[in-house]
């Protein structure tokens, strides 16, 4: 016995313990001795450590430590190990190395027939369908499982290949894009619109089986680049969104080394024109990049003049011909080192390393990367910023037409981005997005032309005094507003047309005088709507709980009646709904339904202004059944909202749809946009309390 009064192991036991643990360690020897010593287990130690789609290639198990950024369920789905990969860059470039020579550059590829180009993408999209047939026993197998990172058949057979890539390549090039599922619908407005303006010669990246199994269903020139990414938003500045941008140049690589010049574009690029004969302009120039610049320094289609077109380069639109590889295999290497350097910053160091002009000057081109490359900046007024196309509209003041937009300097996130594309009447939108089961509300802003008087710059300085007549007539526009939505979604469940939104001042990440500074454009101005209310975090945020905030609202863009896809159906069963005094002839005062008037062919009807929610609701019951109701104005259209705890819930919704204005020259130069700014007293989503006129106040 030892002194715990335990009892001591026998000697016997002892050894037999030791012999099992030797024998064990040398099992585990031989086995492993036998395992290097097979060549399949060194092609699949290379096919994981050298995955060119992989954001750590030499760091297996930190790709798949980090969460998404986003809080939502979908966003926090990330990709398991990838334990099979696709083959490496090189192995790529090789795969068919006895197909047919490389396309001809765009010098000589010039005079190719455009039905040449037809014939060669419904070859591809005859073999996309015959892939399809194909692989249907794996896809159907697959609809419903999770992504779990891992190669699958699918991914195989639709590995990108010089035979795939030469086949679907127009003129010598390849218009190329990537996106996960998350980005389905970007994906298709992004192939509507090279579709609709002639390029044939595109291929869409899938990060996820999901996304590629929507594509191959639609017949669109396609390949896998699993990931091991999030399935969710990618989130700007997150390290998802860093990892994303390191798949992008790992893609650059792999189809220069297929032989095409590569016009690489991020999935929120919409291309309005073909960019291929604006890029056959300029055969000498071996990378081409859009450009973050505020103002245009060329008045036509030419090339931005540098360094004079300074800001940084974009890298959301580039075009590399194949003498770039060294800078390209250089980019990736500098991100590799040290995954805190943004590709963008990277690029903008190499593309300016020891530039200078040329001699002599030809088309504002210029030599970059130490001198050794042909670059160019395309134009701001025609490839498009976010700021240049949607807020500067700088393209239609030039009187040019623009090739592309790019979903830049714009607020509200992913659904900040939509609704631009959607104020444009870009989006690619399903049919039903166009009608409704109870129908749409809309209205005529009033007041505005006065208003905008005195709406831009008080002062020109970054204070507080430079700001009040901007914030005048937002808080003018966003009173008729939350009326709207009082109408639209609480009494009525329609969804609202929010109007114009009118802004005196723009909108930045830091302190300005009344414009991004660079930036050239008049003010007041009609602004985005990602301007003033929050799209991500309000309107669009489907997790608000109805009973703490009432019915969620629906919004359409202001150009919705517009839009070619409207059907006249919809647009044309209208309803003018005016206000009138108490009393007057045949206003309604809602205790009966308002009597429908026909005025120069016109259905309107007369209601008393002021009605608490119940009366206007009685009212509007004998157009119940029309799809728009357009109001005359909003100023006074509804009371109170009848029910005390309806209301309550409605206030706390309203308390999270204003966005921000940023900025004056304070710490914190920010200024809250608030929908309760009239209502005295009130308390705001910060908890501060209002026991007088609201005034700008920055922070919190």
């Amino acid at each position: 016995m030892n002194r715990a009064g335990t009892p001591r192991p026998a000697a016997g036991r002892r050894g037999g313990v030791a012999l099992g643990v030797l024998g064990l360690m040398l099992l585990a020897f031989f086995s492993i001795v036998f395992m290097l010593g097979r060549p399949g287990y060194w092609k699949s130690f290379n096919d994981l450590v050298h995955h060119p789609f992989d954001p750590h290639p030499v760091g297996i198990d930190k790709r798949h430590k980090e969460t998404a950024a986003t809080t939502t369920e979908a966003s926090k789905v990330v990709g398991a190990a990838n334990l099979t990969t696709l083959k490496t860059v090189s192995e790529i470039a090789n795969t068919t190395a006895a197909s047919n020579s490389p396309s001809p550059s765009p010098a000589t590829a010039g005079a190719k027939a455009p039905s040449a180009a037809a014939k060669a993408n419904t070859s591809s999209t005859q073999a996309v369908a015959k892939k399809d047939a194909a692989v249907k026993a794996t896809t159907d197998k697959e609809e419903e499982e999770e992504d779990d990172g891992k190669l699958t058949k699918l991914d195989s057979e639709y590995k990108p290949t010089r035979e795939m890539v030469q086949r679907i390549a127009q003129n010598g090039y390849l218009v190329v894009t990537w996106a996960n599922y998350h980005y389905f619908d970007f994906v298709k407005t992004w192939v509507m619109h090279v579709q609709q303006v002639g390029i044939t010669g595109y291929i869409v990246g899938a990060m996820d089986d999901h996304l590629l199994r929507e594509m191959i269903k639609l017949q669109y020139n396609c390949f896998s680049m699993k990931s091991g990414l999030t399935l969710g938003d990618f989130g700007w500045g997150s390290p998802t969104f860093a990892k994303m941008g390191r798949e992008k140049i790992r893609l650059i690589s792999i189809f220069l080394n297929l032989d095409v010049n590569v016009v690489i574009a991020d999935v929120d690029v919409l291309w309005l024109r073909n960019p291929l004969p604006y890029f056959d302009r300029y055969p000498e120039a071996d990378i081409l990049t859009s450009s973050d610049n505020m103002a245009a320094t060329v008045n036509d289609e030419s090339l931005e003049r540098y360094p004079e077109a300074g800001a940084a380069a974009n890298i959301g639109i580039m075009l590399f011909r194949k003498k770039s590889l060294d800078f390209v295999s250089k980019w990736i290497e500098i991100i590799e080192a040290d995954d805190k350097v943004w590709d963008q910053n990277a690029f903008n160091d190499l593309f300016r390393w020891g530039w200078r002009p040329l001699e002599p000057p030809n088309k504002n081109l210029f030599l970059g990367y130490n001198g050794t490359l042909t670059m160019g900046i395309l134009p701001v007024s025609i490839f498009c910023s976010g700021h240049t196309m949607y807020v500067q509209r700088l393209g239609h003041r030039l009187g040019l037409e623009p090739y592309a937009v790019h979903a830049t300097f714009q607020f509200s996130g992913t659904p900040g981005k939509r609704h631009r594309m959607r104020e444009f009447m870009l989006h690619d939108d399903a049919p039903e997005y166009f009608d409704h089961k109870e129908g749409f509300v809309s209205f005529d802003m009033d007041g505005i032309p006065e208003l905008l008087k005195n709406a831009g710059p008080a002062t020109n300085t970054m204070d507080l005094s430079n700001v009040q007549g901007h914030f005048k007539l937002v808080n003018h526009q966003l009173q008729r507003l939350r009326i709207a939505f009082a109408i639209s979604s609480v009494v009525l469940r329609r969804a609202l047309v929010v109007p114009e939104v009118w802004c005196g001042l723009d909108r930045w990440w830091a302190p300005h005088a009344g414009r991004i500074p660079g930036a050239k454009f008049d003010l007041p101005f009609v602004c985005p709507l990602d301007h003033v209310l929050d799209l991500e975090n309000g309107i669009f945020n489907r997790d608000f709980a109805e009973d703490h905030f009432g019915p969620a609202t629906e919004i359409r863009e202001y150009s919705f009646f517009n839009n070619s896809r409207m059907s006249p159906r919809v647009r044309n069963d209208r309803v003018v709904v005016e206000l009138c005094a108490s009393g007057s002839v045949d206003c309604s005062d809602g205790k009966q339904p308002a009597k429908i008037l026909t005025e120069a062919g016109v259905r309107k009807i007369r209601i008393q202004s002021g009605l608490p929610s119940a009366a206007l609701e009685t009212a509007l019951s004998s157009v119940r059944s029309v799809k728009v109701l357009h109001f005359a104005s909003m100023a006074n259209a509804m009371g109170e909202l009848s029910d005390a705890a309806v209301a309550r819930r409605f206030t706390e919704r309203m308390k999270l749809y204003g966005s921000i204005w940023c900025c004056v020259a304070a710490h914190p130069g920010h200024i809250h946009y608030d929908l309760l700014w009239d209502v005295v007293p009130h308390t705001d989503k910060f908890q501060r309390v209002w026991n007088s006129s609201w005034v700008p106040k920055t922070g919190p």
